[in-house]
């Protein structure tokens, strides 16, 4: 029997055509009509109920063995048979479907459609369903069932099983709630500071400027500058503490101080006498009367030259006017650099050398400058250990050091330094720039002992604090700054210590703030012993030199920076990698920010000479060492009205503020900010400078292909950086792919190795230690102090003692390192040694 949802009722239909039993579709046989066929239907009707009535209501008092048959069954002659009949499956028709079949009965195919889709079915269940339940998930079931059986085994000796389970069940969702919370992604406080996956600067920095204490940075620098603290003094170990301390209350995690036995050298006892034709005259020598690092050394009834500034063209005057012969003592004002008017006294065969405090503005004479005479150019470091850390090796004699110099020297005041001048006739050799003369031979004499306290393995001390980076902590910066000082320091190095605990106390405040967290790690890095010879920087490179070249991509050195004058101008000595990175930047705070080669000596020279480039940032005056710089005058109570003053703390922050975006972007930028493009363009310019300067007597062959390798380089890095930022912080909004991720990764390692990899193992000729052959410092200076005047030293080394061989020589090396280092870029993949 059918049940059809056509129009009309349906009738069975008892012709030959018809014996399955198909319903008729068509409407004549449905429509009920007046007449004999109604009366059929009804009688039909009535037979049943009569039929059922026998059936079920027999006069009969037992009951049926079979049970009595439903199915009645019309014959052809329209009588009824209750005769068993079999059981039709009923179907039903979607009219969705009904067009498919035709008037005859045909199908038109979907039956074995639905069949080939149930052949199906049944296949993925005999293959794959019924497979993954009887060997995974029965076995899983089990495996669990029995698992929580031994749990509940194990907890019911600790106690109710239901409620530790639920006590763990807590402890899991507070751990992953924990872990959703902490990622940043939730629209809560701590990720307001965020661009999808990387930070917003502009918020860092202007909660940075609204958070920034100025009373703290005054409270620092009046506690720094309260005393001397010379390396390895009472007044070093209570500054130090007072750094370290505030290093742990800023909440670094990490806070190490690093001890290294150094030769150094203190006060003593020093005298000096004038010999005249007619008497003696004792000059009084203080405490101040003191260049740390100098020889000591006993000079009788000696002959005195004044020589100006020591100067190569100075002294080949005096030796021209035949003044330089047999034993003589040089009188000089105090210039540039110390350490090469040592050199170039003991060159013309000085026995001693005095020097002379210029008049300073401000000064009324008294004021001794106190300089270091050590030789950082030949070695930076401990001078009995050159090259090496500790006792590896066995340590050398202070004689056989090239670091020390080798004759005494000593420091007078202005007026000292007068009283001295005036006993000098005017005869002799007048020097460009100076009223003075040198005076003549047999002029008068004089008598020096020099006799400092020497600790040839005494302790100086650096303070190392960190801060962990989220992303690539292979990866570091450092922040740093020079601590000890002969005297105070309020100006000079104070200053610079109190910038770097309030640039500590400002990424400190991000972190609390947002936790946030930089990209990369941070140091930050109080220096002792730079009186000595920049020895706690050059022992930390010594010690550590394979992990820091791996780790570190810049040093940003705050030392030197000031405010006293009111000037807005900041000096920034960088490699030219970073040059574009300064320039260029839009957050300058309103100063003037001119940057340069470095070309100046300070704790950052023993990093430079293994690669590792080196940012300075530092005010003219202080750079220059004005007055009082280097004096006992330079105190708290000199600067602290400058504090006051609403235009210097307007200043003061706009600078901590400025020095904290740069410092932010160099660690936390996805991208290093490293300029391939213009480090090449600036390299190829000063070559051809260098090249008419030469009067074109080098060959630069040997310089193209590596230029023209890194010119490639600089090209594809452009286009993958503007293609990352296209993808990643506009299409992306910060979001950053996974895969772009480990490229972008990769590209860092590739920049933060450039330095390194334009380093030679053996060094400059002479001077092993710096491997840096592109920028360093040069023996002689003849003079150049200019801004490009570090670069490739040995080339203008070798110029200025005109050898041009030799200067050919070392422009084929640099060639070679400029390509090798471009091919290793290409290659690389992750970090290798040089």
């Amino acid at each position: 029997m059918r049940i059809s949802h056509n129009k009309g009722y349906n009738q069975v239909a008892n012709d030959e055509d018809n014996d399955l039993g198909h319903a008729e579709d068509n409407d004549s046989t449905n429509l009920i009509t007046a007449g004999t066929d109604n009366e059929t239907i009804f009688n039909n009707e009535l037979d049943n109920a009569n039929a059922e009535d026998d059936l079920n209501f027999s006069d009969d008092d037992e009951l049926p063995q079979e049970p009595p048959s439903y199915d009645i069954e019309a014959t052809a002659d329209g009588d009824f048979t209750t005769t068993p009949a079999t059981m039709e499956q009923m179907e039903v028709e979607d009219p969705l479907f009904s067009d498919n079949e035709h008037n005859d009965g045909t199908n038109t195919g979907l039956t074995p459609l639905t069949n080939k889709i149930g052949s199906f079915l049944d296949r993925v269940n005999d293959c794959v369903v019924d497979p993954v339940r009887t060997k995974i998930i029965d076995p899983l079931a089990q495996f669990s069932g029995l698992l929580s059986e031994k749990l509940d085994f194990y907890l019911n000796k600790i106690g109710n099983p239901l409620i530790l389970r639920r006590f763990f069940y807590i402890i899991l969702m507070s751990v992953i709630a924990w872990i959703i919370m902490s990622s940043g992604f939730l629209p809560n406080k701590r990720a307001a500071h965020s661009k999808g996956l990387f930070a917003d600067y502009d918020i860092l920095v202007d909660y940075a400027r609204k958070s920034f204490d100025l009373s703290k940075l005054e409270k620092d620098l009046e506690y720094i500058s309260s005393m001397p603290h010379m390396s390895g003094t009472k007044g070093d170990s209570a500054v130090r503490h007072y750094l370290e301390e505030s290093f742990n209350n800023n909440g670094l995690k990490i806070v190490k101080e690093l001890e290294y036995r150094v030769y150094a050298t203190y006060p003593g006892n020093s005298s000096l006498s004038i010999i005249t034709s007619k008497n003696r005259i004792d000059i009084p020598l203080t405490e101040d009367n003191f260049n740390p690092m100098a020889m000591n050394g006993t000079i009788a009834n000696m002959d005195i030259i004044y020589g100006y500034k020591g100067r190569e063209q100075d002294l080949q005057k005096l030796q021209e006017a035949n003044l330089l012969h047999d034993d003589f003592v040089l009188l000089l004002q105090y210039d540039s650099t110390q350490s090469e008017q040592i050199l170039l006294a003991q060159k013309y065969k000085a026995r001693a050398v005095i020097f002379m405090t210029p008049k300073l503005e401000g000064d009324d004479g008294n004021a001794v400058q106190v300089k270091s005479v050590c030789i950082p150019q030949i070695v930076p470091g401990d001078p009995l250990t050159p090259g090496w850390f500790g006792n590896t090796i066995e340590p050398i004699t202070p004689k056989e050091s090239k670091g020390l110099p080798q004759i005494p020297s000593i420091p007078l005041s202005y007026n000292q330094g007068k009283k001295l001048l005036k006993l000098l006739s005017q005869d002799g050799v007048k020097f460009e720039g100076s009223d003075e003369f040198s005076s003549k031979r047999n002029d008068i004499k004089i008598d020096l002992k020099v006799d400092n306290a020497v600790r040839e393995f005494h302790t100086v001390t650096d303070i190392i604090g960190k801060i962990e980076g989220r992303e690539q902590t292979d990866k570091a910066i450092i922040i740093a700054a020079t601590r000890s000082s002969v005297y105070n320091g309020a100006r000079y190095p104070s200053f610079g210590s109190a910038v770097l605990l309030s640039l500590l106390q400002l990424f400190q405040e991000m972190k609390f703030k947002y936790d946030w967290k930089p990209l990369r790690n941070i140091y930050f890095i109080s220096y002792g012993g730079s009186e000595f010879n920049y020895a706690g920087a050059t022992e930390l490179i010594e010690e550590r030199l394979s992990m820091l070249k791996d780790e570190v991509y810049t040093l940003v050195d705050v030392s030197e920076l000031g405010i006293w004058d009111g000037d807005r101008t900041i000096n920034v000595e960088s490699h030219p990698i970073l040059h574009k990175f300064f320039e260029t930047n839009e957050n300058k705070m309103g100063f003037d920010i001119n940057v340069e080669h470095v070309h100046h000596y300070g704790d950052w020279l023993p990093f430079l000479a293994n690669g590792i480039p080196v940012s300075i940032f530092s005010s003219q005056k202080i750079k220059d060492k004005e007055f009082p710089i280097d004096t006992k005058y330079d105190t708290f109570d000199k600067v602290a009205d400058f504090l006051k003053g609403t235009d210097n703390g307007v200043l003061a922050t706009d600078l901590l503020i400025y020095l904290f975006r740069m410092s932010l972007e160099l660690v936390d930028t996805p991208l290093l900010p490293f300029h391939i493009d213009d480090y090449i363009s600036i390299l190829d310019q000063n070559f051809r400078d260098l090249d008419v300067k030469t009067g074109n007597k080098l060959n630069f062959n040997s310089i193209t292909k590596g230029l023209l390798l890194w010119k490639r380089i600089g090209m594809e890095w452009s286009n993958w950086r503007k293609a990352w930022e296209q993808l990643v912080l506009d299409h992306e909004e910060g979001i950053e792919p996974s895969l772009i991720s480990v490229h972008r990764w990769t590209w860092n390692k590739k920049l933060s190795n450039i330095g390194r990899r334009q380093c030679i193992a053996s060094g400059l000729p002479g001077r092993p230690f710096y491997k840096n052959v592109l920028f360093s410092p040069p023996m002689w200076s003849k003079g150049d102090i200019g801004p490009d005047s570090w670069l490739f030293p040995g080339i203008r080394d070798a110029i200025n003692e005109n050898n041009w061989e030799a200067a050919q020589n070392q422009l084929d090396d640099v060639g070679k390192i400029i390509e090798y280092s471009a091919t290793v870029f290409i290659e690389e993949t992750n970090d290798v040694g040089f």
